[in-house]
């Protein structure tokens, strides 16, 4: 009996390994260095600007069909679907990279999050008194 469960817990942890180990997130390169397009949705998840404010976290998870070419970021913020709400930038870098991406399905978070790593930019919220956001904080 005891070689039994012994076995059992082997075959289990094993099993459990293996499918951690094999799993495939299904990413691609982004498409925001060489202006490929993005195959398959990326999703970032809800810890980058992460907010308690519903109607933020549910404007930052919609998604959307973009097709970006030529992007600097004195423009980025001013697209659709990324234009609805107020960004206060500081430090953006000048002769940057472009940014160029395409995508299917794609939610502002996770455009947010790309466009923050293709330019190395901090983003987080302002807050009122109250603690509702009242902007996206750009810093470069």
């Amino acid at each position: 009996m005891k070689f039994g469960k012994t076995l059992l817990l082997t075959a289990s942890v094993f099993i459990l390994g293996f499918n951690t180990s094999c799993e495939s997130t299904g990413k691609k390169d982004g498409g925001t260095n060489g202006g490929s397009t993005e195959q398959a949705a990326d999703m970032v998840g809800p810890g980058f600007l992460k907010t308690d404010y519903e109607p933020l976290a549910k404007w930052l998870d919609e998604r959307f069909e973009i097709d970006y070419k030529h992007m600097t970021p004195a423009l980025i913020f001013d697209q659709v679907p990324l234009n609805d709400i107020f960004y206060e930038t500081s430090n953006l870098p000048t002769d940057a990279p472009a940014f160029n991406f395409s995508s299917a399905a794609i939610s502002r978070r996770d455009l947010l999050k790309k466009i923050a790593q293709h330019w190395k930019l901090k983003m987080t919220f302002s807050n009122d008194q109250s603690g509702t956001p009242t902007a996206v904080k750009v810093e470069g």
